[in-house]
């Protein structure tokens, strides 16, 4: 018999990797996490950073094995080639054809239930979209599958496996005797009927992937057009700026600030010379976050990449969105400024810790000149705060609705201080009614809460 073989090591090892792959891929498509966090996500309009990270680092696994899954199918391939007749006489080629099938049955489930049961709402469709460079994500990652799911090459490549498999059904049931492939053979049994859609159901389907293909182009073109303008605007605007204007905020300021400040603390801070102050909402228009010297990150062990330590060394101390993108900056050159706040987190250390770790992860990316905080890949400068402590130690800031978008004011982030709501004031300068001075604890409090009276009236 042709199972009485041993199999070939290529072959073996194949039959390991897919028996260990189809239930990991099982378990990744009944993760009861994630599907909360979709389903909560689609009823919402868009994902916490909490539910970013997790549905990130999921999408990253299910990549991972959908990748091993296809990579065995290559491997195999030059194996598993039949006859012209559809019989395989060679029990290596019908052994690489077992397992590959096997494969192809996982991979297309894998697939199937990506679209089905996890990306069932455009929220979650266009967060598998994006691009996470830190996950090594490209972008449209979830329109890929989809279009894989549906290619008509594809569906003619597994039409010729089933029908190889209904030829050869006797060998593939005579190869559950074997040790080594009578897991994979569990697999096709379990898998298999996910390959057979009679012509309606993929036409359905192929035109299904059509609508989501055009209403995707479309709105992309749309985003791109409406970004590169606000970004072109936006840079114009930034770089307005009064010509005899002199910082109000001097060096001896700067080091008074700089000896009360910790990691973690937020800055929020007025340039009264900058004209784009006139499209943001209040008299604080501008937030950034002091995450701390080389030396602070060593203590806290706050573990980053490669790439952002090597942009995180001293005097960069600040992580700030501006124009120019999401960067680790000089306290000096973020404090260059009129008037400044700075709120501590009222957080223990380990929180405060990886609330900062959160935050480095976007150090490098652009900024986002569309203001629009369903995306990760881009980050206004109240995104940073957002996205470093919302969820952590019960910290939530309230997003509100401005021009169409739920978005996060840097006032928004001042009024969870003045209400005493997961941030404390610590120091203010520069108020109307404090003037050019450091002024700190209970007075400090008081002056912030002047300044909105002074800013909304």
């Amino acid at each position: 018999m042709l199972m009485s073989v041993t199999p070939h090591p290529l072959v073996a090892g194949a039959a390991r990797a897919v028996a260990g792959l189809a239930p990991a891929v099982r378990r990744l498509l009944c993760d009861d996490a994630i599907l909360r966090d979709t389903k909560a996500a689609a009823d919402r309009g868009y994902f916490t950073p909490d539910e970013d990270e997790r549905v990130r680092s999921w999408f990253a696994r299910y990549l991972t094995a959908r990748s091993e899954l296809s990579e065995t199918i290559r491997d195999l391939r030059p194996l598993a080639q039949p006859r012209r007749d559809g019989e395989i006489r060679d029990a290596t080629r019908m052994q690489a054809f077992i397992v590959a099938y096997a494969a192809a049955c996982t991979l297309v489930n894998a697939g199937r239930g990506l679209v089905r049961e996890i990306a069932h709402h455009t929220v979650v469709q266009r967060k598998l979209n994006e691009q996470h460079a830190g996950q090594r994500i490209p972008r449209k990652q979830y329109t890929a599958v989809y279009r894989s799911l549906t290619s008509p090459r594809h569906a003619w490549q597994l039409a010729q496996a089933i029908e190889l498999a209904d030829t050869n059904r006797d060998a593939i049931d005579a190869a559950a005797a074997d040790p080594i492939l009578a897991p994979v053979v569990d697999v096709i049994e379990s898998n298999e009927s996910v390959l057979r859609m009679g012509v309606r159901q993929y036409l359905r389907a192929r035109l299904r992937y059509r609508w989501h293909s055009y209403r995707r182009r479309r709105a992309s073109a749309a985003q791109q057009g409406l970004f590169h303008l606000a970004a072109a605007s936006g840079r114009v605007i930034a770089e307005m700026r009064l010509p005899w204007h002199r910082d109000r905020l001097r060096r001896a300021h700067r080091a008074h600030l700089a000896s009360l400040v910790r990691p973690g603390d937020v800055f929020v801070v007025r340039h009264d010379r900058v004209m784009s102050n006139l499209f943001l909402p209040g008299y604080w228009p501008h937030v950034a976050l002091y995450v701390g010297s080389a030396a602070d990150r060593a203590t806290h062990a706050i573990e980053v990449d490669e790439a952002c330590a090597a942009a995180w060394v001293d005097p960069h101390c600040v992580l700030e969105a501006r124009k120019d993108g999401v960067l680790f900056r000089p306290l000096d050159d973020t404090l260059a400024v009129d008037a400044v706040v700075v709120l501590r987190p009222s957080l223990a250390a380990a929180d405060v810790a990886a609330a900062i770790a959160r935050a480095a992860i976007h150090h490098g990316k652009l900024y986002n000149f569309d203001f629009d905080f369903f995306t990760a890949d881009r980050l206004v400068c109240t995104e940073v705060v957002y996205r470093a402590y919302e969820g952590i130690g019960g910290v939530t800031f309230p997003l509100q609705t401005r021009a169409g978008r739920l978005t996060l004011s840097a006032e928004d982030i001042l009024d969870l201080a003045v209400a005493n709501r997961g941030f404390e004031t610590v120091a203010v300068f520069g108020t109307p009614h404090v003037g050019n001075r450091v002024v700190t604890g209970a007075d400090a409090a008081h002056a912030l809460a002047a300044s909105y009276q002074a800013g909304r009236s």
